[in-house]
């Protein structure tokens, strides 16, 4: 089974003309293997690109807590080189008092197991590809690691094709406030931070940068971010 979808998903990634298809293709093949949610996740030193099928809320939370940091799924994937099953029982052994809390955050969510495939990019990257269920999840993928690793190469060729495109020009108007807030975003202010620095409150804050996040069409603040840069809007 996973092959076939694999192929099904080969096929569809070859012929994507942006990143909407990429997503709605992967989105397809974890379906097809019995997956609630897909997660993608480039890390290289401090940069990181992520897009997933998440719940937004769940998204935009690991995103504004900077969770990447503590996530025990990613600290697993750069001590390993191969793919590895997870659940929240099982990465719950020896964590810190945050990384506990994150799982149950998780919890919350409904995200309670999964499957996850590191890859080494080469110039220091790291990418990370997840497959998770809110039920016990099959250890389909585990038993292939080969295969596996090549379903998360070929995710991530696509991704970076599409994600690195320059964009073509359109017409964004963003206010002066939700240019100031992205920009501070950009530079790695918090939320909380940014309040501070321009004299206003925290849910004013995060106002100005949902806005921005509607008007560019992104899937959370972080993508937003890297659309108003790549569109020279910051």
């Amino acid at each position: 089974m996973p092959s076939r979808a694999f192929d099904q998903l080969r096929d569809a990634l070859e012929t994507a003309q942006g990143m909407a298809p990429v997503k709605a293709a992967v989105k397809e093949f974890a379906g097809q293997l019995g997956f609630d949610w897909f997660a993608y996740l480039s890390v290289c030193g401090p940069e990181i690109d992520t897009f997933s099928t998440y719940p937004r809320a769940w998204q935009g939370h690991y995103i504004n807590k900077k969770y990447a940091t503590i996530d025990p799924v990613v600290q697993e994937a750069r001590r390993s080189e191969r793919c590895f099953a997870w659940s929240e029982r099982d990465l719950a052994r020896a964590l810190s008092p945050d990384q506990v809390r994150f799982l149950g955050e998780a919890g919350d969510h409904g995200i309670a197991s999964g499957i996850s495939v590191p890859v080494s990019a080469g110039f220091g990257r790291t990418v990370l590809f997840t497959l998770a269920s809110s039920n016990r999840c099959d250890n389909c993928l585990v038993e292939c690691p080969f295969l596996a690793a090549s379903i998360a190469s070929h995710v991530d060729v696509y991704a970076r094709r599409w994600m690195l495109e320059p964009m073509p020009a359109v017409a964004v108007k963003l206010s002066p406030r939700e240019r100031l807030c992205l920009s501070w975003m950009a530079k790695g202010k918090r939320m909380s931070e940014i309040a501070q620095i321009v004299g206003t409150k925290v849910r004013t804050v995060e106002y100005h940068l949902q806005n921005a996040r509607r008007k560019l069409d992104a899937t959370n603040v972080t993508h937003a971010v890297a659309l108003a840069v790549r569109q020279q809007l910051i």
